[in-house]
């Protein structure tokens, strides 16, 4: 707000200390009540507009120091540029805005600005900017509770895998185990069915040694060498047996081993942690309210439209564009022209002299382009190519630096302060915006493929190829004149605007090209087949150079040169 009460301008000269009861915004100086009077009646100020001092001191600081005046050179403030949006004195004109064209007298845009109208919308846009940020502020807030929910669900995933883990290891512990034991149980019962027999046989080669004692002390000679005989036998079957045993192999040392699963052994190795935290990105699902662009702008004074009768054309120069089906043509700000090559994926461009410059491959079939000089790249549309997305080319590294991926088939395309705004078929005008990867909707209309579209000011101007019009929007997607004449215009394609906001339409089928009147109202044709047009299909004005390249649908396209 403004500072505390100020004096009287005309007593403090006076050396005389008088609070001022009012304000006057012109002289830019407070009054008391006696000098009042006598700002009242003078002539030279009596048509000055005055505020009790006690509301000038309600508006904000930044709206007190706007003067009436030019602080630099001291001059009334006059006309208003609305190229640059700023107050001119005479001599600001001459030292800043000489090549500027749109000026308009400050006093006249004053009158016809609607101020309800507009600090209306201003403070509709501003609660929905309050509005927009408290969405984005949910969504925020959502986003960290669902990094909390998500971490806990995780951690719970972190431990079911540990539990899962140890109760695996448990389970192929205890059966490992419990084949470690069936193992030595089912060994050991074999050895023990060895030793068994051969305690048998022990135990009969004893009895056979008790009895040959026996048999020594008792037995008669003819007794003894039976038995003898007998024994013989028996020892050799038994020596056989155990002979038999050891060749069969029925007798082995039996060693038990423990191969360890090589994964098992490694598993500190190979198993470094239980995974991974990992944040992936995507877009928010924030949908902001916007309304259409500029809506709280100040309405300008009209200007009226110079006549195009006076407009005459000729041919500077043709160039082979070597391209089959051309459906977006440019020029760039020093005299390089481009073109997108439908069919090939290329877009190509050509040096000031005719000759090729460079070609840069597309992933898409490039419908339009157009110069964006905020970074003085090529901008590209992909029609009605499978893959939907905007092709940007970086000029100087003579490459693609990035594309936007989009959910349209975008055809006409135009830049305007870094936003690209693109017909969509079967959806209308749209306003897109690369840095927030934002879209806003300018136009809702099932508008066919090939419409092109063109922006200047707060103007749009759009083609329709089946409806065989030109229509002019403003900024809030409403018509303002539309234009339309089957007898001089036809399947009209490409659109551009010249600095006087006359506006150029290429007919494909009428091989011609179009100038119409800033509000629509005049029309002339300026070029025909006679001019070397065959099925032309874009158009672009060079603001630079004041010419105008027109490409055909093949082989060829013309700069012409305005006289």
């Amino acid at each position: 707000m403004a500072s505390s009460t100020p004096v009287c301008s005309i007593c403090d000269q006076n050396n005389i200390t008088k609070p001022s009861m009012i304000w006057c915004f012109e002289c830019d100086e407070g009054l008391c009540l006696e000098c009042k009077g006598h700002h009242s009646l003078s002539k030279g100020t009596r048509k000055h507009t005055t505020v009790p001092t006690s509301e000038y001191q309600k508006l904000p600081c930044d709206i007190v120091k706007i003067t009436q005046s030019c602080v630099k050179h001291n001059e009334k403030f006059n006309i208003y540029c609305k190229k640059h949006e700023s107050l001119c004195c005479a001599i600001c004109i001459v030292e800043k805005h000489l090549a500027c064209r749109d000026f308009v007298k400050l006093a006249d845009i004053i009158h016809n600005t609607k101020f309800a109208n507009a600090f209306d919308e201003i403070e509709q846009s501003l609660a929905e900017l309050t509005n927009n940020i408290q969405r984005i502020r949910n969504n925020r807030e959502n986003n960290i509770k669902r990094l909390s929910k998500k971490r806990k669900q995780i951690k719970q995933d972190i431990e079911h895998t540990r539990i899962t883990l140890n109760n695996h290891l448990d389970k192929i512990q205890a059966e490992i185990l419990k084949k470690l034991n069936a193992t030595e149980d089912t060994e050991t019962k074999l050895i023990a069915k060895q030793l068994d027999l051969l305690k048998e046989v022990e135990s009969e080669l004893t009895e056979y040694r008790k009895n040959i004692q026996n048999i020594k002390q008792y037995a008669t000679d003819l007794q003894k060498f039976i038995s003898i005989k007998d024994l013989e036998k028996k020892v050799t079957r038994k020596d056989e047996f155990l002979m038999a045993v050891i060749e069969t192999e029925k007798i082995k040392d039996l060693e038990m081993t423990y191969n360890a699963n090589a994964a098992m052994q490694n598993v500190t190795n190979y198993i470094k942690n239980f995974g991974e935290i990992i944040i992936k990105t995507k877009p928010c699902d924030v949908i902001l309210t916007r309304r259409k662009a500029n809506q709280a702008q100040i309405m300008m004074p009209n200007i009226s439209p110079k006549s195009v009768e006076n407009i005459k054309v000729m041919l500077h120069k043709t160039i082979n564009t070597m391209v089959n089906r051309t459906w977006g043509c440019c020029m760039l700000p020093d005299g390089r022209t481009a073109f997108a090559d439908y069919l090939n994926k290329i877009v190509r461009i050509f040096k000031t002299d005719g000759s090729k410059d460079f070609d840069v491959s597309t992933a898409t079939n490039p419908c339009d382009i157009a110069y964006n000089s905020e970074d003085k790249t090529l901008i590209v549309t992909s029609g009605q190519s499978d893959k939907q997305c905007i092709t940007i080319i970086d000029i100087q590294n003579k490459q693609i630096k990035n594309e936007i991926p989009v959910d349209n088939k975008y055809y006409g395309l135009a830049v305007q302060d870094g936003k690209f705004i693109c017909c969509a078929a079967g959806k209308g005008i749209h306003s897109i915006n690369p840095n927030r990867n934002s879209r806003n909707d300018i136009v809702c209309d099932k508008i066919p493929k090939f419409c092109y579209v063109e922006a200047f000011g707060d103007m749009i101007f759009q083609t329709n190829n089946k409806l065989n019009s030109v229509i002019c929007y403003d900024i809030q997607g409403s018509v303002q004149w539309s234009f339309k004449d089957e007898s001089v215009l036809k399947g009209p394609i490409g659109i551009s605007v010249d600095n006087d906001g006359n506006v150029y339409v290429v007919g494909k089928s009428s091989s011609n090209v179009v100038a119409i009147s800033a509000d629509g109202h005049q029309y002339k044709e300026i070029l025909t087949a006679n001019d070397g047009l065959l099925d032309p299909s874009s158009l672009h004005y060079n603001i630079s150079s004041n010419q105008l390249l027109v490409a055909n649908y093949e082989k060829n396209a013309m700069i012409f040169t305005f006289n």
